[in-house]
């Protein structure tokens, strides 16, 4: 993997840093932030996290310090990293925060990155903690039990358990490493995978009731309005993992899940099989991704926001 070396003299320059991870926050963006911050402590620096989100999942507490985020100790920054967010947008109500700070990298995989950082490191592969291993392995200040368990929840939470087409032989190879500290790895994929709480299954049912086809079959959309999410007692980041009951349908080529987030604002989460470039679909809106997996917000009601994707799509397939 290719980085780009001005990344380490700006790290090797850094004392107080502050980590920024994308809005509607992930295992990516969540593993390779708690995973930077232990490294850089490793290295004798001191880091603090931020994430423009109510709450995080419990499904991330095996992660260790992810219920660190927005509890600074640092008062100043002499330098900001953003992580996973191909845009400044992503980091939501912190954007203005990580432009104030002198020093700005950007460390992401998306091939919609816009390069918004002073020192970009902007590579196409499986993840975000792909690139930050490699960045370590340079380095050569080795992880520990809980960095590789924070870089594995990055890799196979992006890779969707190593079945998406951005899964390859240099992300298998890297997890080969990290298995060698002997994290837990079971504890890891229950979390990651398994684990689900009463009411997310109950926003499942939910969501699987109001999935439709469309376009002969070829487009599936559920949406979740944000009753749903409050009757089924949990916050807008549990839907995770529901598109793909929409794309894994026979014939479905696009899969795409609508969840209302406030009064006529819409996340909406994309994934794609076959010839369908779901980075460029979303870029119509304003997002972006990969090519089988990506987001954006729309502005609408809910009946407005499904015909806006619908016509949208239509020009895909």
């Amino acid at each position: 993997m290719k980085i780009n070396s001005k990344i380490f003299d700006a790290l090797h320059n850094a004392k107080n840093v502050a980590i920024f991870c994308h809005i509607r926050p992930d295992a990516d963006s969540l593993g390779s932030s708690c995973a930077l911050k232990m490294y850089l402590e490793k290295m004798g620096k001191a880091a603090d996290m931020y994430c423009d989100a109510d709450d995080i999942s419990i499904n991330y507490n095996f992660i260790k310090n992810v219920n660190k985020f927005n509890n600074p100790i640092l008062r100043e920054y002499d330098t900001a990293i953003a992580l996973d967010c191909a845009d400044l947008g992503r980091l939501g109500k912190y954007g203005v925060m990580y432009n104030q700070i002198e020093n700005r990298i950007n460390i992401d995989h998306h091939i919609t990155n816009d390069n918004f950082g002073m020192v970009n490191c902007v590579v196409n592969c499986s993840s975000t903690g792909e690139i930050l291993y490699n960045i370590f392995k340079a380095i050569k200040v080795k992880p520990d039990r809980e960095i590789a368990m924070a870089l594995y929840a990055a890799i196979a939470s992006d890779t969707g358990c190593f079945q998406h087409s951005n899964t390859t032989s240099d992300a298998h190879k890297v997890v080969g490493q990290l298995l060698r500290y002997k994290f837990d790895l079971n504890k890891a994929n229950y979390f990651l995978f398994k684990r689900r709480s009463y009411g997310q299954v109950m926003l499942m049912q939910t969501a699987l009731k109001n999935l439709k086809l469309y376009l002969d079959g070829k487009l599936a959309i559920m949406f979740l309005k944000s009753t749903n999410f409050k009757e089924c007692n949990v916050s807008n980041n549990e839907s995770f993992g529901l598109v793909d009951y929409c794309v894994n349908i026979e014939k479905v080529e696009v899969g795409i899940l609508i969840s209302e987030i406030k009064p006529n604002l819409y996340a909406v989460s994309v994934r794609g099989k076959g010839n369908v470039d779901c980075s460029k679909l979303t870029g119509m809106f304003g997002g972006g991704g990969h090519a089988n997996a990506a987001g954006c917000n729309i502005f609408g009601t809910c009946n407005s926001v499904i015909n806006k994707l619908i016509r949208a799509t239509r020009k895909f397939l």
